[in-house]
């Protein structure tokens, strides 16, 4: 078994050589910021939203989601100009992650979080929505194009293909979900359609090529496996992108909540037991339960069944309960220097 730790391309890992003057900048914890803290936003974001629609859907206060953006855009500027740090001070450091052949995939939370905040901003500022928006959506877009052609190239590890390589799939979907919120005036329809269609066609596809490794080669290690909530993602965001250009309920959006909600239920009871430690990859689980939130709250606005109604007001009770777990702990650990830690 090979070492996933190692990097995708052969670089000297090692930071230059530092004079004595510079060993307090070389002691800093920001040169172990993950790029995937942004799944940190993605969640905050995504809860924002969820207690929006949970407003208009059952009544609940307004000011919930309100207080959760502004901490969402809070936290994301916060780790903006601590990512940027990095990139400065540290930029091997940051060049080993991105070329790794799974942290890399984490860079798709910065989109993700990019174009799901652009929802919230649109109420107070349109141009900075807009911004959001465009950056999160046509980075997003590069960066799946660089990802896929790194793929092709070939000589990749079955064992390195886990859940996050699903992520940049999502970035794309997300920005459909979102774009309705932005209206650039642009050709919405067609350019959704094309977004919607690599979006799923990454996500489904790579979900199946994931699948087949998670079932035949050894499971993921204890820091991974959080993520494997991932693998209904595809199926919950390919059905926000869906009902935002459809608008309704059909056999197809049917078809996709129900596959994402029984992979997710089986998934759940793998991952989370009294041995699992905090770890940062917790928020990929808290993302993930977002979407399925989200989903669930779409679906039941556009099927208003009691048995629809109650799976979502249950899913939104436990996500939050569990992003404010998750994110006491992401401050304690930070707090007591246990989060920016090597690793």
């Amino acid at each position: 078994m090979k070492n996933s730790n190692r990097s995708f391309f052969s670089l000297n890992n090692s930071p230059p050589l530092l004079s004595s003057e510079n060993k307090s900048i070389s002691n800093s914890p920001l040169q172990h910021l993950p790029v995937g803290l942004f799944g940190s936003t993605v969640a905050l974001s995504g809860l924002s939203i969820a207690w929006k629609t949970s407003a208009a859907l059952f009544g609940a206060p307004i000011m919930i989601s309100k207080y959760i953006g502004f901490l969402g855009w809070t936290v994301f500027i916060l780790l903006i100009i601590g990512y940027l740090y990095k990139i400065i001070m540290f930029p091997y450091k940051v060049k080993a992650e991105l070329t790794h052949p799974v942290k890399a995939n984490f860079l798709g939370t910065f989109f993700i979080s990019a174009v799901l905040l652009s929802t919230l901003a649109a109420p107070y500022s349109l141009l900075l929505a807009r911004i959001s928006w465009i950056i999160g959506t046509f980075g997003g877009i590069i960066f799946v194009y660089i990802l896929t052609v790194r793929l092709f190239k070939g000589s990749i590890d079955s064992l390195d293909l886990v859940p996050p390589v699903l992520i940049p799939g999502l970035t794309i979907l997300n920005a459909v979900t979102a774009h309705a919120s932005v209206d650039l005036g642009w050709e919405s329809k067609e350019m959704d359609t094309i977004l919607f269609s690599v979006g799923i066609m990454y996500a489904i596809v790579f979900f199946i090529i994931v699948t087949y490794r998670l079932i035949h080669r050894e499971p993921v290690t204890l820091f991974l496996k959080p993520t494997l909530l991932i693998m209904s993602a595809p199926f919950e965001v390919g059905l926000l992108s869906y009902l935002s250009t459809r608008k309704e309920i059909d056999t197809f959006a049917s078809a996709l909540f129900y596959s994402g909600f029984f992979i997710f239920i089986v998934l759940l009871l793998v991952v989370f037991n009294k041995k699992l430690p905090f770890m940062v990859s917790w928020w990929g689980a808290c993302f993930s339960t977002v979407a399925l939130t989200n989903a669930s709250l779409q679906y039941a606005r556009f099927n208003q069944l009691s048995f629809n109604m109650g799976i979502a007001v249950i899913l939104l009770g436990i996500v939050t309960i569990f992003i404010l777990i998750t994110l006491f702990q992401t401050i304690r650990h930070l707090f007591t220097g246990k989060l920016l830690t090597p690793g």
